[in-house]
């Protein structure tokens, strides 16, 4: 996966965070815009089955409407304002569809695609979110990653193995105990760890993974992580890591 990319790897945390709404198509111009080889981002499946991008099950944090992605439609969810809370000047930004970013962006950008998947039963998000990338013909630019490994597996029954796929973990009490320290590596058969930077030490690098870590924002840190030796940086302002 690394093998023609930068190294490390800079990836825009859902787009260019910092400058512009998250998850939102601005966001991702940005990045293109400012030469930011990769972005990260979240994928959904609406009501009636298509995959959009927005980070929250709950739409109250960036939208202000009491529901779920899940519980609504395409068409309800289009119409949502997903800029204003950063800023009135972002005003009637809207969620984007993966495949519009993928028609738009094309194989100018390295994607990080993180199911948002709650279930361990599986849903067709997985076998949805491959399909897209092999009708973009993306397959060479995209990784997918997740915290419920069971989200992992169910995508892995489609690509086969085609696709890099990465656990993310973090010390956090939304995550079940048995997942903070990356045990879902071995539920998947992923190939990558994207752990929170404060969980990255020397004893974790030695496990010979690749390692992609997040949200990066302090210099030092970054530099601190790259010497340690990361692959990646998950950044709300990555332009900051590109030297």
């Amino acid at each position: 996966m690394f093998n023609n990319l930068p190294n490390p790897l800079i990836l825009g945390h859902r787009g260019y965070s910092s400058l512009a709404p998250e998850n939102t198509m601005v966001a991702f111009d940005k990045c293109v815009e400012l030469k930011i080889p990769g972005i990260e981002f979240d994928v959904h499946l609406t009501k009636d089955g298509k995959l959009v991008i927005i980070h929250d099950h709950d739409l109250s944090r960036v939208a202000s409407v009491n529901a779920l992605v899940e519980e609504l439609t395409w068409a309800e969810l289009k119409e949502l304002d997903v800029g204003s809370h950063k800023n009135s000047s972002f005003k009637n930004e809207r969620i984007p569809l993966l495949e519009e970013l993928f028609d738009r962006h094309k194989n100018n950008l390295f994607y990080d695609i993180e199911l948002k998947e709650e279930t361990f039963k599986e849903t067709s998000l997985g076998e949805k979110v491959f399909a897209a990338i092999k009708k973009a013909k993306l397959e060479e630019y995209c990784m997918v990653s997740s915290f419920n490994p069971f989200a992992l597996r169910h995508f892995n029954k489609y690509a086969k193995n085609m696709i890099p796929m990465a656990t993310i973990f973090a010390i956090d009490e939304e995550v079940p105990k048995i997942l903070q320290r990356g045990f879902g590596r071995h539920l998947a058969p992923t190939t990558i760890l994207k752990p929170e930077f404060k969980q990255v030490d020397r004893k974790l690098i030695k496990k010979n993974y690749p390692i992609i870590t997040w949200t990066v924002d302090d210099i030092q840190t970054g530099e601190n992580l790259i010497e340690m030796g990361v692959k990646g940086l998950i950044s709300n302002d990555p332009k900051k890591f590109l030297n």
